[in-house]
């Protein structure tokens, strides 16, 4: 339930329910089939600036089949023993169309296009619109793991969704003229124990280019120690630059730093610069941001956070901005209770 109140927008609450049950009719490690079935109930009741419009419901049906399997093959290359995996997923999902044209827009946006969301139920974020769906999702999934380190050294994802019914429900974007998605890829690969890489390329079919492709460099010698380096293009709408890292400095201080930046208009997207210092009962970590909003508007926050070791903080929480921001950031004091416990002794 939620109430949302805007000086110029359409005022009102907004109440969900989605029930579901699912089972999962074989589950075994090589094989699984999970049907669900789930009904999702939205009503809205507007507020006294908007007395003239009618409060409306919209109930709908939502059905999902998930399945997949995991193939595996050991073999020996100069006496190491590695183990490949092939491992194929399909998704469907059937949604009825329920026209929401007159349903207001409190907090609903049209979801990146992405494997997370290739295989959810709705293609928007938010309860303000339920997309119309008779989809199949497929996905195949090959991995390459160290028998001995049981590290994985190699992955590469390629999925693609059909749709047997063009979707009607939309926002802002025209309906799709095409039953087949864009095709998305993924890699990841170990090149060393300390260096590795990422790398996302989206292709459309339908017009035979590239809509979005990344690539990342990860660096970490040490559980303190990490540079990451970053690019992402997407067409005709970014091409960005991202370095972040964190390093011990002299004693117990580190710094930990992110430099996000647009070459299409050249302009910092986010800036951050931090300061920890961590001793065996507490630590303290100052933290300044910068960063563009969405209005291109440039907001600047300085975080402080006196942390005694997991039992309390106090002052404003700069770790999930951190967490976000650099890849592989470890918290600045991370025992447990006891451990802090026997420090304070």
């Amino acid at each position: 339930y939620v109430d949302f109140t805007h000086p110029t927008a359409v005022n009102g609450q907004r109440l969900v329910l989605y029930p579901s049950i699912s089972y999962p009719l074989l589950s075994d490690p090589a094989y699984y089939v999970t049907p669900k079935v789930g009904y999702h109930y939205t009503a809205y009741s507007y507020g006294p600036k908007n007395a003239s419009t009618t409060n409306v419901t919209r109930m709908l049906p939502i059905y999902s089949l998930d399945s997949g399997m995991t193939f595996e093959r050991a073999f020996n290359i100069n006496g190491e023993n590695y183990v490949s995996t092939l491992e194929p997923r399909a998704y469907y999902v059937y949604i009825p169309y329920r026209k929401q044209d007159t349903l207001p827009v409190f907090d609903t946006a049209q979801a990146d296009f992405n494997f997370s969301q290739m295989f959810t139920e709705n293609r928007f974020l938010g309860s303000d619109r339920i997309g119309d769906a008779n989809q199949l999702p497929l996905a195949a999934t090959s991995r390459l793991f160290n028998v001995e380190s049981g590290m994985e050294l190699f992955s590469i994802t390629v999925g693609e969704r059909f749709s047997f019914s063009s979707p009607r429900v939309n926002l802002v974007a025209p309906t799709a003229t095409t039953n087949k998605s864009d095709i998305l890829m993924n890699i990841s690969g170990r090149m060393t124990s300390v260096l590795s890489m990422d790398g996302l390329w989206q292709y459309n079919p339908t017009q035979s280019r590239t809509e979005m492709y990344g690539a990342s460099l990860h660096y970490q010698p040490e559980s303190d120690r990490i540079f990451n380096m970053g690019y992402l293009f997407t067409r005709n709408t970014l091409r960005q630059i991202d370095l972040s890292g964190e390093m011990p400095l002299s004693g117990r201080w580190r710094a930990v730093a992110r430099w996000n930046y647009s070459l299409q208009d050249r302009r910092l997207l986010e800036g951050l610069g931090g300061l920890e210092y961590n001793q065996v009962c507490w630590g303290v970590q100052f933290v300044a941001q910068r960063f563009t909003t969405a209005t291109q508007q440039v907001s600047t926050g300085f975080f402080v956070e006196l942390n005694l070791n997991g039992l309390v903080g106090v002052g404003a929480d700069p770790l999930d901005t951190l967490r976000r921001s650099i890849p592989g950031y470890t918290e600045v004091n991370q025992n447990t209770p006891t451990d802090t416990l026997r420090g304070l002794q």
